[in-house]
């Protein structure tokens, strides 16, 4: 009898213990939870206020030094020079620095148990380039785990917020069909915003995520960029994920204004062929061999327009970009001038405007909207000129 109590007493107590232990660590990973999120929200004051402030590159330095952000280069591959770089820092909670728990891709059977004691999986970064003298661009993101994002509570998945007040020539942007782009660039030509699915997306390891971001153009004006670089930090610290709207509130009420107010189909009028210009990433006299489409080796793409002969490239797009002899078209009516209104010719010369999707895993090139003209002398003189200023 006395070791049956002593046994019961033993197992009290080891229970005791374990709850004990268990409320311990998770007291212990909210606490850290909270320190991260007061941290990060100080980096994104700091990094912001740069920006508002468009500080030398001395003053940005303080800063650097401040949060030991250290050298990523000019870009992949580049080193950096005296008076051109671009540094980066990473945050992620302590509780979880050094495991690859802290990763927001991984699977959430396995991050439901740390949520529950209080640790959020979540990678932040900073960026800062600086050019000559002064500040050149600012990006921030925070990768954490979320949820909703199937618009009814389930499943869980991966919020990835961006915004950079630079727009890029490829990246998360161009997952955007053209028309989305344009339709954008015409609303707002200082700032492009988006939030969309990305499912079994290789950048995402064939993990759910959805997208948030903002990028910014040098023009675009400081009530804009703080605007817009808002981001609600306070979900990394709530008892549910944080939610796709919740994370950007401001881009993410951009983004469905957005496709409230945009037109199915664009008038082309020679204003938007000289904004499709500028957007374009890659532009070139090109002579289609034939007008019969094929379909696209990806599922979800639009058809693609093949065998187009390169006569000339106006605007080289980057290094690493697929050839310029494939292009999708998303909508039949893409299929005549934006100058005339006729329809395309097998074996006749155009000026296409190319918009340009180029990552490490996947890379295509799409014609925009309004974006194949006529050849003539004022078409070369609209594709000479925005490749001269350079797009976006």
């Amino acid at each position: 009898m006395s070791m049956l109590r002593f046994v019961k007493r033993t197992a009290h107590a080891c229970a005791l213990l374990t709850v004990v232990l268990v409320a311990g660590i998770s007291v212990y990973l909210r606490v850290e939870q909270y320190r991260f999120r007061r941290e990060v929200e100080q980096l994104l004051s700091d990094v912001r206020e740069l920006e508002l402030k468009k500080e030398s590159a001395e003053q940005v330095k303080v800063i650097l030094r401040k949060w030991g952000f250290g050298e990523w280069g000019r870009g992949p591959g580049e080193p950096c020079v005296e008076d051109e770089c671009i540094y980066r820092l990473e945050l992620v909670p302590k509780g979880a620095r050094g495991h690859r728990l802290v990763d927001p891709f991984v699977s959430a059977l396995a991050t439901h148990p740390l949520e529950w004691l209080g640790l959020r999986p979540t990678v932040v970064n900073a960026w800062l380039g600086i050019r000559g003298k002064a500040l050149a661009s600012v990006s921030f993101s925070v990768w954490t785990l979320g949820r909703g994002c199937d618009g009814q509570g389930r499943p869980e998945c991966t919020l990835m917020g961006y915004a950079e007040t630079e727009i890029r020539k490829s990246g998360w942007s161009s997952h955007q069909q053209p028309l989305v782009k344009l339709n954008q660039s015409l609303l707002h030509p200082d700032y492009l915003v988006g939030a969309f699915p990305e499912w079994l997306n290789a950048d995402t390891g064939g993990n759910p995520a959805v997208i948030i971001w903002a990028e910014l153009s040098p023009t675009a004006s400081a009530l804009e960029v703080s605007r817009l670089m808002q981001f609600d930090l306070s979900c990394l610290t709530r008892f549910l994920s944080c939610r796709e709207r919740d994370l950007m509130p401001a881009v993410w009420a951009q983004s469905v204004e957005d496709i409230r107010q945009s037109p199915n189909i664009v008038a082309c009028t020679p204003e938007v062929s000289k904004r499709v210009a500028q957007l374009a990433d890659a532009i070139a006299i090109i002579r289609p061999k034939t007008l019969e489409f094929s379909l696209p080796p990806s599922y979800g793409q639009p058809p693609q327009l093949r065998e187009l002969e390169i006569i000339k490239v106006i605007k080289k797009p980057d290094k690493h970009s697929p050839q310029l002899t494939n292009v999708h078209v998303d909508k039949p009516e893409m299929m005549t001038t934006a100058d005339s209104g006729s329809p395309l010719r097998a074996g006749q010369e155009y000026v296409f405007f190319i918009q340009v999707h180029n990552t490490p895993e996947t890379a295509w090139m799409a014609l925009y909207p309004c974006g194949a003209l006529s050849l003539s002398e004022a078409t070369l003189e609209t594709a000479r000129l925005a490749a001269a200023n350079g797009a976006d």
